[in-house]
């Protein structure tokens, strides 16, 4: 990872970083993906109180990279996840009361790149792949990782289990592709 964007996301240095290998219990979960099922009802009236209670669960459970949201009642609408007003309003202030959000998304079923999508500006779309500023971009994946990064040093991860985590969410949502 490049020293600057080190820097920005908090991540220590790399020699703080080498070590012990990662403590199995960061990078693996007997149990699985969790899934949240978030109504239809509760989104369009931005109902979020259940669904805190439900992170500060998971916050006790330390689910890193093991959550999945999945919005129900939405099936039979033509439009992707990221284009439904009400639901980026109601991720926008998930986001808000969890800036952590993105310790906890899961790559998995494209979780973290729905919400991410969800908090940008999208514009444009061809086929499968979607366009958003290449600067929003960069700004945006280098707060969600900071916020997941300081997230996880307040849990004491050593330091290999931060770089991982911002490695995975650097990744997952194309940090590369916002560099000019």
């Amino acid at each position: 990872m490049e020293d600057g964007l080190r820097q920005r996301l908090g991540l220590p240095q790399q020699e703080e970083a080498s070590g012990s290998p990662l403590n199995e219990t960061l990078t693996t979960d007997a149990d699985g993906i969790t899934v949240l099922n978030v109504s239809r009802e509760d989104v369009e009236q931005g109902r979020l109180e259940r669904y805190l209670r439900e992170f500060k669960k998971y916050e006790k459970k330390r689910l890193r990279g093991k959550v999945t949201l999945i919005f129900d009642g939405y099936g039979q609408d033509p439009r992707e996840i990221y284009q439904i007003r009400e639901i980026t309003n109601w991720i926008d202030r998930l986001m808000k009361n969890i800036p952590h959000l993105f310790y906890f998304l899961s790559r998995e079923n494209y979780s973290m790149r729905i919400a991410f999508f969800c908090l940008s500006e999208v514009v444009g779309r061809a086929g499968l792949e979607v366009s958003i500023t290449k600067e929003q971009g960069r700004r945006l994946i280098e707060k969600v990782v900071k916020s997941a990064v300081v997230y996880s040093r307040k849990l004491k991860e050593p330091a290999e289990a931060q770089f991982a985590l911002a490695e995975g969410i650097v990744e997952e949502l194309g940090y590369d592709q916002t560099i000019e």
